[in-house]
C-alpha cells in the first residue's frame, strides 16, 4: 500500500465526483480483508462502509474501485430514483436476452440458467465465467453488448460499471453500448449535483 498517493486518490476522487451526502459513506476502510479473496474482488461497499483491498496494483486500480463501489452506495440510497421508471432494467434484460440467444446460437446449453434474473446468480456467473470461458464471453459482451463482462452478471452491476465508465472512461462508448443507461446516469448526477 506504500506505493499509492492516497492525498492524490482523495484529490482525484473531489475532482470527479460531486460531493457525496454526509450519510452516505461513513468510512473508507482500506485492509486486508478474507471476502476479497474468496470473492476475487478489491473492493465492496456495506452498511455505509467501503472497503478496498490493501493489494491494489496503482493509484487507478484504487480509484476504479472507490468510483465503483461509490456507484452501489449512491444506488442504494437512490433506488428509487435510478430504477423505478424501469429503463436500465429493460435495457439490461434486453441485452441478456440476446446474450442467451448468441450463446445458444454457438452451441451452449442455457435452459438450465435464468437470464432474465436481474440479480447475480451464482450458477449463472459460474456458467459464464467457467463453461462459456472468460476470453469467449469477454468477446461477446465487448462487441457492443456490455462495457465490460461484469456488466452482465446482475442490473446492480450494469449500473455501477457504467457509473464507473461514465466517471474514468468513454461517454461515446459507453453511450453507443448502453444508451438508456447512459441519459439516466446523465440525468441523475446532473440533479444529484444541482440538489447537494
Amino acid at each position: 500500500m506504500q506505493h499509492i498517493d492516497l492525498e492524490k486518490l482523495i484529490h482525484s476522487i473531489e475532482t470527479l465526483m460531486p460531493k457525496p451526502p454526509p450519510d452516505l459513506i461513513k468510512k473508507i476502510s482500506i485492509e486486508n480483508n478474507p471476502a476479497f479473496e474468496k470473492r476475487k474482488i478489491n473492493a465492496l461497499y456495506n452498511n455505509g462502509i467501503l472497503y478496498l483491498s490493501n493489494n491494489q496494483d496503482n493509484l487507478n486500480d484504487m480509484l476504479d474501485d472507490v468510483i465503483h463501489e461509490y456507484a452501489h452506495a449512491l444506488e442504494e440510497k437512490y433506488a428509487e430514483e435510478i430504477y423505478s421508471d424501469q429503463i436500465i432494467k429493460e435495457e439490461f434484460l434486453a441485452k441478456r436476452e440476446y446474450l442467451e440467444s448468441h450463446l445458444r446460437s454457438y452451441g451452449f446449453n442455457t435452459s438450465r440458467y435464468d437470464f432474465m434474473n436481474i440479480h447475480f446468480d451464482l450458477k449463472l456467473d459460474n456458467f459464464l465465467l467457467n463453461v462459456v470461458g472468460y476470453e469467449r464471453f469477454k468477446k461477446i459482451t465487448n462487441y457492443g453488448l456490455f462495457i465490460n463482462p461484469y456488466a452482465a452478471t446482475s442490473l446492480r452491476e450494469y449500473f455501477a460499471t457504467g457509473f464507473e465508465e461514465y466517471i474514468l472512461g468513454d461517454h461515446q462508448e459507453l453511450e453507443s453500448i448502453s444508451p438508456k443507461l447512459t441519459i439516466k446516469i446523465k440525468e441523475f448526477l446532473n440533479e444529484y449535483s444541482h440538489n447537494r
